[in-house]
């Protein structure tokens, strides 16, 4: 499946963490396949800094889904959340990952 990131995204999240993001949601979806779960097609991320470390709570809202993770990025960034959004149309799907002013 095809995915694309938006202007903001290339601009201001570090490459490392947009890869970690992928894999977070390929990670999710496929234990949701396994589980014959509905699969969510948003997906929310919000980068916090704990102790010189940055986190990132992956969200989802059906079925309720909120998980940790600890970033592979050290620094502090200028962004607080990120969605990924997967699109089925008939022909075609594919994943957004955008910020949320460009929603």
């Amino acid at each position: 499946m095809n995915r694309y990131i938006t202007r903001g995204i290339a601009n201001y999240l570090p490459t490392t963490l947009q890869h970690q993001l992928w894999q977070l949601v390929t990670q999710r979806e496929n234990e949701q396949s396994k589980k014959i779960e509905a699969i969510d097609y948003f997906h929310i991320f919000q980068f916090n800094m704990h102790n010189d470390q940055l986190y990132i709570k992956h969200k989802q809202e059906c079925p309720e889904y909120i998980k940790t993770h600890k970033a592979n990025y050290s620094k502090a960034i200028n962004i607080n959340k990120v969605y990924i959004i997967r699109e089925d149309d008939e022909d075609l799907s594919y994943y957004v990952m955008l910020l949320p002013e460009e929603y």
